[in-house]
């Protein structure tokens, strides 16, 4: 049991470990009167197995004039989410880590993509096939939340689409 949960952690780390682009990155995050935090082209990873893992990746602009802090996020599709993020050391040694809250100043955009900041769906309530769509809820320090869905791909496919 132990040794099939390191290999669904290392599967897991392999499928999140993508270098990021500039491509990738929001291109148009301004900060206005009137603005508020803009989740975009979020998706899922598919997952056929259900005792396996996924991850949610999008990209959050604070289009607003003040700071916004992202606490968590759930979703009906897994028992426990933790946003995390995978980084490489100067020996190539990938690893991955919860990476607590995160803020956004006015203007500032952040994406959770594939190599770096993703959201981790662990525990899964059923396979997520590909072309379902998933709710997220985006949990903020205010205690206010965001709603967004997120259509499940392949990796391949979605760096095809450009997500």
């Amino acid at each position: 049991m132990k040794a099939a949960l390191v290999l669904a952690a290392a599967l897991a780390l392999v499928a999140c470990a993508r270098p990021q682009t500039a491509e990738t990155k929001a291109a148009n995050c301004a900060a206005a009167e009137g603005g508020a935090l803009r989740v975009e082209k979020a998706w899922v990873r598919a997952q056929a197995d259900a005792s396996s893992m996924s991850a949610a990746y999008f990209t959050l602009c604070n289009a607003g004039m003040t700071p916004v802090t992202i606490e968590g996020l759930s979703t009906p599709a897994a028992g426990l989410v933790e946003l995390h993020e995978t980084t490489r050391d100067s020996n190539g040694v990938v690893s991955m880590a919860p990476t607590g809250p995160i803020t956004l100043a006015p203007g500032e955009a952040v994406a959770f993509e594939p190599g770096g900041k993703h959201a981790m769906l662990m525990s899964l309530a059923e396979p997520i096939a590909e072309g379902v769509t998933v709710s997220l809820t985006l949990e903020l320090a205010d205690g206010s939340t965001i709603e967004t869905t997120a259509e499940a791909k392949s990796v391949a496919d979605a760096a095809a689409h450009d997500h």
